[in-house]
């Protein structure tokens, strides 16, 4: 290999850009696992409070590895920097049998975090996986697992035109902080075609509204009430017009739990098939109303917007939208500083180049990005449309 050939394949990342946080090194070893790149990032979180690699980042390193092979360095808790050698070569032949890989955070580190750096690489190996992930199902800073099932794999399924066998997720045990202790597994069948881009660009009607609150441990179940009923409230008060008819509500007894555990997932899905989620989990000493009501107005904001992603799941689609084959649009709101790094990671490992247009009052203003520094304040106000043109990123088939 020539000079100019290791260039094309090496990429360094500074892990300070824009985010700064988790995001990058979770984007960066999909992407470099299965486009076999040598990767090396430095300045891991370098402006937290506690700057480099906490449990769950180097365990999401760990086990995206662990599906496609290589050889990765500096993987240990406080690493400020990583390195990443792919393996080169993958055998041709029969199917190998499948596949079980173990992450355990031994933390409450959100296990839907390790499942967004481990399932590119499941979906696109070449035999089944079975993951085993263990940390926190319902993690503050973090989405639930409930988002993860309820809203992005939903999404992905239909959008995508997948099998629902395709991804089968089991939640064994729930885990909260600060005890963590939640195991979920995840059966991931290999693609054998390439992904089809996605499309989000209709928003369409509300057809459905789904409250589910839980308790775990010590935790009443009054306290969970309090919170379906005023999250019922401050939907129906909403702008949204919502009927009776137009909502589900449950309170659930999570009795397979370690430890106390109080929350609220509400998701919203639309006639054209959009899903949006607005989630929250109360603290001890946290007023369990009004904890709700924010939730609620989470959900509210989004549909209120006119967008056809929440603002949680606008980054999370980046990924895929770059592997996809063909053109994918999604619209959102505000675009996050999630979503803006999620652009630029993908466009700094692939040769995906992205498109974004803010929609203002009707008038189109391209904006592009085109450097590092692109969005770094923070959010950019309004509705956007982000637009992908993808590699077409072929599974590896037997």
């Amino acid at each position: 290999m020539d000079s100019s050939d290791r260039l094309k394949y090496e990429v360094h990342i500074d892990g300070s850009t824009l985010e700064g946080g988790g995001q990058i090194l979770r984007n960066a070893i999909s992407y470099a696992n299965l486009l076999r790149k040598s990767l090396r990032i430095d300045k891991i979180r370098f402006d937290r409070p506690r700057p480099g690699l906490a449990a769950q980042h180097a365990v999401s390193l760990q086990i995206a590895t662990s599906i496609c092979g290589g050889k990765l360095s500096g993987d240990s808790i406080g690493s400020t920097k990583i390195s990443y050698e792919p393996q080169r070569f993958v055998g041709n032949g029969l199917a190998a049998e499948e596949k079980e890989v173990v992450g355990d955070t031994g933390t409450a580190g959100s296990i839907c975090l390790l499942l967004q750096a481990a399932l590119p690489c499941a979906l696109f190996n070449q035999s089944p996986v079975k993951l085993i992930l263990k940390g926190g199902t319902n993690a503050t800073m973090a989405p639930q697992f409930d988002y993860w099932e309820r809203v992005f794999w939903p999404t992905m399924r239909y959008r995508c035109q997948l099998d629902p066998s395709q991804v089968e997720a089991n939640v064994i045990r729930r885990g909260y902080y600060p005890c963590g202790g939640g195991e979920v597994h995840v059966q991931v069948k290999p693609l054998k075609q390439k992904l089809g881009p996605i499309r989000i660009t209709e928003r369409g009607e509300i057809k459905i509204v789904r409250l589910r609150c839980f308790h775990a441990g010590r935790v009443p179940r009054y306290l969970a009430e309090k919170m379906l009923q005023a999250a019922k409230a401050e939907l129906f008060q909403s702008s949204l017009g919502l009927k009776m008819e137009q909502m589900e509500a449950v309170v659930v007894k999570e009795n397979n739990a370690v430890g106390n555990g109080l929350g609220l997932m509400i998701t919203a899905e639309t006639t054209t098939g959009c899903f949006f989620g607005g989630s929250a989990l109360c603290a001890p000493k946290n007023d369990a109303r009004s904890v709700a009501r924010d939730s609620a107005q989470e959900l509210i904001a989004s549909l209120e917007g006119g967008a056809c992603v929440d603002q949680w799941l606008q980054d999370q689609l980046i990924l895929y939208m770059a592997l996809a084959d063909g053109i994918s649009e999604i619209i959102t709101s505000s675009l996050t500083q999630h979503t803006q790094t999620a652009i630029w990671v993908a466009e700094s490992l692939t040769d995906a180049r992205f498109e974004v247009t803010t929609l203002d009052n009707g008038n189109l203003q391209h904006s592009a990005l085109v450097d590092r520094n692109y969005g770094s304040e923070g959010q950019i106000l309004g509705k956007h449309r982000i637009r992908c043109e993808g590699i077409g990123f072929e599974p590896q088939i037997n």
